[in-house]
């Protein structure tokens, strides 16, 4: 639309010439906008409060000449590049003197269908120019923000042309222990492999560079100028400098303290990003842990729920954004209660959740008593206003009979509500009701379903679309698994069973049975003349099965499943506690061009530090940031920063639980790649989502 829109200033004595001229270019579709002046003071004057597309220019004019008119455009930046099309009203115009004063061309008012396409000619060219012009700023931005970026990165990277270096960072220069980047420039990379590796890496080298290859990697000793070998892992991929192809190489050392490696990347990991306490992801992986140690009756515990009284009143009193700062300081003054063995996190954007360790119904409330106090007491001043609230707490108890996490965390659920039902800054203990299951209990349930489910396929795949946001029609689901009950209407979901799955070791059973049904279910599909990829969730047991592999392998030779049609995700957490089967796993199917994503991902301080080691093709958005997402600021910005910097590392990034069609929007502006959720459509027994319907 905006490609007919022209502004222009005709410089002429009559109003009929100018009249004429609009006239016909709206007939022709185009949206004109036109000042008529007579002289150079007018002109000066127009052009400080409008910047013309095109300036038309009626020979013969006593009060201006055409190039006196080429002049006072070229005393404004803003307007040097505008085009002047000089008009004679009776005779043929002189080209010729017309293009040396400066005009672009020059035609005759008595052929005016010509001078509409010198007009839209120029006009369109003007349009390209400036677009060219914005898209070299964009990619000058863009160098300048790479070339920034290279140059900070922890990474060693360097570029090689020929076999040459030409470019490397401060870290590729401190990994060799040279000084100057000038001493590097011009040296062969084989000088940096010892000797015994040369001869592989040349053919290895030669292979990438004749096949033309992607993104692809390299395990080698190297050697610095001193004679000191280390073992490397070098990843190549192509590349430019100032338009001449090139190979980028990052190197990345083999860390002797692979221990401590996966100690910082737990603790970035595990922070929420607002207040620096741990994240809801940590908080629940640390629950699974406390149950499973009461259930051994190494102590009793409680599950202490949080929630601030009357916050969405404040929110909006000052504001989403200033509300997150008394969010901040009422985690500070928590954290100032909280026992040491205690875990403290921030569980919603209203709510925090403790588990405390060592305790019993007879002191549990004391505690409690102990959270709420330091709420009341504490004043918050944002904006000239102070915020004085209190908080509801919600209790329940942990031990040797409670069941798996879920429960715990639903009881505690209904412990605040039920505080919160009596009033402000309300204090409520969940009791169990008489025939509640025991984990144990509910272990030994799910042992004996899952093993019946296993023996006679009483288990079901349903499947969830995940949709392109920018016109991929490609058809992507992920699959769910259920359980059957014996009534045909009623399944058990995988929240219910899986953690009972992983606890009494059933969950590799349980993963290869999902995967080899995706595969049949690929079969059947492509046999139909479709062609579907599916995203497979793996459990942490999965992620170190050594058979996975081989099984999948023999599976895709035999089936003939093409590249990128299996796909996998393992969560954020799962990914860093076991980062080297994580980082093996990852090589492994990337060899077999299988994907992998990572799964609730971004809630950790520095979550793109886990993508060093790892090698992934999705990053998926942890659901919570989908949370009142059009009124959340802060979820926006997490979004929006995420898939950038997802995107700028070739990741493509996937949101979860999309609520509703508001939501479309802002995930497409933010760069996200592809969507899912119960608005596009829940899982299903079926395939058979339209995905053209968003391909625009």
């Amino acid at each position: 639309m905006e490609d007919k829109i022209i502004n222009l200033i005709i410089i002429d004595d009559s109003f009929d010439s100018e009249e004429k001229i609009i006239s016909k270019l709206r007939t022709t579709g185009y949206t004109a906008k036109s000042t008529r002046v007579e002289d150079d003071e007018d002109l000066l004057e127009v052009l400080v409060t409008q910047t013309p597309d095109l300036v038309i220019y009626f020979e013969g004019m006593e009060l201006i000449t055409l190039k006196q008119t080429i002049d006072c455009l070229k005393k404004d930046k803003r307007t040097e590049n505008t085009r002047v099309i000089s008009v004679n009203k009776s005779e043929r115009p002189d080209v010729v003197a017309a293009m040396r004063a400066g005009a672009v061309d020059a035609s005759n008012f008595t052929n005016i269908d010509h001078l509409l396409l010198v007009i839209a000619r120029e006009h369109q060219s003007l349009v390209s120019a400036r677009k060219i012009a914005k898209f070299s700023r964009a990619f000058k931005e863009s160098e300048k923000r790479c070339t920034s970026l290279l140059d900070s990165s922890r990474d060693a990277i360097a570029y090689i042309h020929e076999g040459m270096h030409v470019y490397s960072n401060q870290s590729y220069l401190e990994m060799f222990g040279i000084l100057e980047s000038d001493d590097l420039e011009g040296l062969p990379i084989l000088d940096m492999v010892t000797a015994e590796g040369r001869d592989a890496f040349k053919d290895f080298l030669r292979n990438y560079t004749k096949n033309d290859a992607g993104t692809d990697n390299f395990d080698t000793s190297l050697c610095k100028p001193d004679g000191e070998e280390f073992s490397g892992e070098m990843e190549l991929s192509p590349a430019q400098i100032d338009g001449e192809p090139c190979i980028q190489i990052i190197i990345r050392k083999e860390d002797a303290n692979s221990e401590e490696l996966e100690r910082q990347l737990k603790l970035l990991s595990q922070q929420d990003q607002l207040t620096g306490l741990f994240n809801r992801q940590f908080f629940v992986e640390k629950l699974e842990q406390t149950i499973s140690d009461c259930e051994k009756e190494k102590y009793t515990a409680a599950l202490i729920e949080i929630r601030i009284d009357n916050f969405d009143e404040i929110k909006n009193s000052v504001g989403v954004v200033e509300s997150d700062k008394y969010i901040i300081e009422a985690a500070k003054v928590l954290s100032t209660v909280t026992q040491d063995d205690d875990i403290l996190s921030r569980y919603t954007h209203d709510s925090f959740a403790v588990i405390g360790i060592d305790y019993t119904k007879d002191n549990i409330e004391n505690y409690a008593a102990k959270f709420q106090k330091a709420i009341s007491q504490l004043e918050t001043n944002i904006n000239g206003s102070n915020i004085n609230t209190t908080c509801c707490v919600g209790i329940a108890l942990i031990d040797s009979d409670s069941p798996e996490y879920n429960d715990i965390l639903a009881r505690s659920e209904k412990a605040v509500n039920a505080a919160a039902d009596k009033g402000a800054n309300q204090t409520f203990t969940y009791t169990p009701d008489k025939g509640e299951l025991t984990r144990h209990e509910v272990d030994a349930k799910f042992k004996e379903q899952l093993t019946d489910a296993l023996k006679n396929d009483k288990f079901v795949l349903h499947y969830q679309p995940i949709v392109s946001l920018h016109g991929d029609t490609n058809e992507r689901y992920e699959v769910f698994v259920r359980l059957e009950t014996g009534d045909s209407n009623q399944l058990i979901m995988p929240v219910d069973f899986l953690p009972a799955a992983e606890r009494i070791g059933m969950s590799i059973a349980i993963d290869r049975w999902v995967l080899y049904q995706t595969i049949q279910a690929f079969t059947a599909r492509k046999a139909k003349g479709k062609s579907s990829r599916f995203l497979i969730k793996l459990s942490a047991s999965s992620i170190k099965d050594d058979t996975l592999i081989d099984w999948l392998s023999y599976q895709i030779k035999e089936k003939k499943i093409p590249d990128n049609t299996l796909n996998f995700a393992i969560k954020e957490t799962v990914a860093v506690t076991n980062l080297k089967n994580a980082k093996l796993l990852s090589q492994k199917l990337k060899a077999l061009k299988c994907g992998l994503v990572l799964d609730d991902f971004g809630t950790g301080t520095n979550p793109f530090q886990l993508l060093d080691h790892i090698h992934v093709e999705y990053v998926r958005m942890e659901s919570s940031f989908m949370e009142n997402l059009a009124e959340n600021p802060q979820n926006q910005e997490s979004i929006k920063s995420l898939a950038e910097q997802a995107a700028e590392l070739g990741k493509l990034s996937i949101a979860q639980h999309v609520p509703d069609a508001g939501s479309l929007s802002l995930l497409w502006g933010m760069g996200i790649n592809f969507i899912q959720g119960y608005f596009l459509q829940e899982p299903a027994a079926t395939m058979e989502y339209d995905f053209t319907e968003m391909s625009g």
